[in-house]
């Protein structure tokens, strides 16, 4: 009897002994599916997500369903107590319509200013974000929405007030979009009104940073940055944010579109990618 539980005891520590590398072994493993981009990986990638995302979607549901449940029974519930808070979000509402107007009035201005304008000839797919893959290395989004919904690689994606991304990836049903704050994000763009050339750099930050073809070239607060269409991926005079910080070395830019929180995309194919490699896809 006393040798069996001798023996179990060697076994539990020698298992408490390797759980660390096997646990470094499934995180450096997790790193490497998430970010590698060889063929094989993206594949294995692609197969994981036409299975994992419909559950994930499937259990995310009822959990928003209960959710907005129990917040409609708190509401019945503290309707009379929140009187006075809900005439103060009343007017807090009647504030962001205004701002909201502002807003709208200031993107017509934006857009009659650099001609932007969407043909009604490009082909546009409405799509739902069903996962968000934040994490330190990076950030991407899984619509659903994949190539049986003729979605196709290098679509630019837009949301209510403009362009913040683009595919890099399409299943079957799913696709994967990636941010121009992700890290591996390099747009080429013009600033300000003398269309100084430079590089928007994601960094996995809300503010990716501008890097400047030219040296001696420099960003002032609240210049408009907008897509050059060099290399004919993005088409140019494309909104896509303003001069925030002030940096000589790397100025940092607000985007126009707040991607915290989006629920859908739209997905808009102007033509521009049928004729570029995968290389040049994956490395803007």
């Amino acid at each position: 009897m006393e040798s069996k539980v001798f023996r179990l005891k060697r076994i539990r520590a020698q298992i408490r002994r390797l759980l660390p590398l096997f646990f470094l072994f499934v995180a450096l493993l997790i790193m490497v599916l998430v970010r590698s981009d060889s063929p094989a990986v993206t594949e294995i990638r692609t197969i994981l997500w036409e299975y994992i995302t419909p559950v994930v979607s499937v259990v995310k549901r009822p959990v928003l369903w209960i959710k907005s449940g129990t917040e409609g029974v708190k509401d019945l519930i503290f309707t009379y107590q929140n009187n006075i808070e809900l005439k103060q979000e009343n007017q807090d509402l009647k504030k962001w319509q205004l701002q909201a107007l502002k807003l709208q009035t200031e993107n017509i201005e934006l857009k009659r200013h650099f001609n932007y304008k969407i043909s009604n000839k490009v082909k546009e797919i409405m799509a739902e974000i069903v996962l968000d893959e934040g994490g330190e290395f990076g950030r991407s989004f899984v619509v659903q929405a994949g190539r049986e919904q003729g979605v196709k690689k290098g679509m630019l994606a837009f949301g209510p007030v403009g362009l913040f991304g683009r595919i890099t990836h399409v299943g079957k049903k799913y696709s994967r979009l990636m941010p121009m704050t992700d890290y591996m994000s390099h747009v080429p763009v013009y600033v300000g009104q003398e269309k100084k050339v430079a590089f928007l750099i994601g960094d996995n930050t809300d503010r990716p940073y501008l890097q400047f073809t030219d040296e001696k070239e420099y960003a002032q607060k609240n210049d408009i940055v907008f897509s050059s269409g060099y290399m004919g991926i993005y088409p140019s005079n494309l909104p896509i944010g303003r001069v925030d910080q002030e940096n000589e070395n790397a100025p940092r830019v607000l985007l126009f579109e707040n991607i915290n929180g989006l629920t859908f995309v739209r997905l808009i194919d102007f033509g521009l990618t049928e004729n570029l490699l995968s290389e040049d896809l994956e490395s803007l």
